[in-house]
């Protein structure tokens, strides 16, 4: 086993604060507001600034792809989510952090910041006690998705009722297995959503079709020169951004693995290769003595749909490529 990783983040920490600069330089030049020094810190709080009572909805569709699961912690194949809320009186960041709608990574970070996962998830400040308040997550009909030949309706959960002012429903699916998709000549092949709307009309039906991102496979994990280097193919078309999630493991017992340190996540240009100092891995609390590193890459396509006097929902397609891999 190749020096320790915390023995290369520990010889990393005093270049870490020249890297640091130059990353401000950068944030600087881009009009960006953050502090790589606290990464992503300043737009969760430019996110949850505001606890002032307000109405509002949102909505979110995500379906998430995995063709092949991790071997150490297998996922489904597919994974559905959907939610459609409206509230009053209370703050927006507030809804996000009890119906786990949070903003998405690309609206929190900058290309090449990593930050602990944890810090990305919205902060439910408890409510003030004058005024009245409701939170609903909304019955939007029947929510399709056609995927190649196959349709999925995607069924109805009660959301547990533990403030007495939160009520509704939510839709979630899950499948151990992909549907074969049909290929578009351009190589794509699109997903399908559509919603009925809700019953009385105030959330109209939609229909969107959404690209599943090009498909990757995660290639190598490496340290080298204080810095983490991970590979993965093919690189991104345009290319655009990739979500990168990192959870260091160690050998345990009976041959077992377990996780050391935070989850860490960063956003990276998808050019098949993230080149990241492991110093600011280190702070956002990557962990040290790492024999493993499960790398997980997700591609997004996304669209807007406006859903009448409701507003706009999104809708995201994920695909997620898992995979753990020894830290080279």
């Amino acid at each position: 086993m190749p020096t320790s990783l915390r023995a290369r983040m520990s010889s990393a920490s005093a270049s870490s604060n020249l890297a640091f600069l130059g990353v401000v330089v950068v944030g600087a030049l881009l009009g960006c507001a953050e502090d790589p020094t606290e990464p992503g810190r300043n737009s969760i709080v430019e996110a949850s600034a505001s606890e002032e009572a307000t109405t509002g909805h949102l909505g979110r569709v995500h379906l998430v792809l995995q063709p092949r699961p991790d071997e150490i912690e297998p996922e489904p194949q597919l994974q559905l989510h959907a939610r459609f809320v409206e509230y009053h009186g209370v703050s927006e960041d507030f809804v996000r952090a009890r119906t786990n709608l949070p903003l998405p990574v690309w609206d929190q970070l900058v290309v090449g910041q990593c930050i602990a996962s944890e810090a990305l998830l919205p902060v439910a400040h408890t409510p003030r006690a004058n005024g009245e308040r409701e939170l609903t997550l909304v019955d939007a009909g029947d929510l399709r998705i056609l995927l190649g030949n196959r349709e999925l309706v995607a069924p109805l959960a009660l959301v547990p009722d533990i403030l007495p002012w939160l009520s509704g429903v939510e839709y979630a699916h899950v499948d151990d297995r992909i549907p074969r998709l049909a290929v578009e000549p351009d190589g794509t092949s699109p997903i399908v959503v559509s919603v009925d709307g809700s019953p009385d009309g105030h959330l109209e039906s939609f229909s969107a079709s959404v690209a599943i991102p090009m498909p990757l496979a995660l290639e190598t994990a490496k340290v080298a020169d204080d810095r983490l280097t991970i590979d993965w193919r093919p690189p991104g078309r345009n290319p655009q951004t990739i979500v990168l999630r990192l959870q260091a493991f160690t050998p345990g017992e009976d041959g077992v693995r377990e996780p050391t340190g935070e989850e860490v996540t960063c956003l990276v240009s998808d050019t098949g290769r993230a080149d990241l100092a492991l110093g600011p891995l280190a702070a956002a609390g990557l962990g040290a003595e790492a024999a493993l590193l499960r790398v997980s890459a997700s591609r997004f396509d996304t669209v807007q749909i406006s859903a009448g006097n409701f507003g706009n929902v999104d809708v995201f397609v994920e695909l997620r490529a898992q995979k753990t891999l020894p830290l080279l």
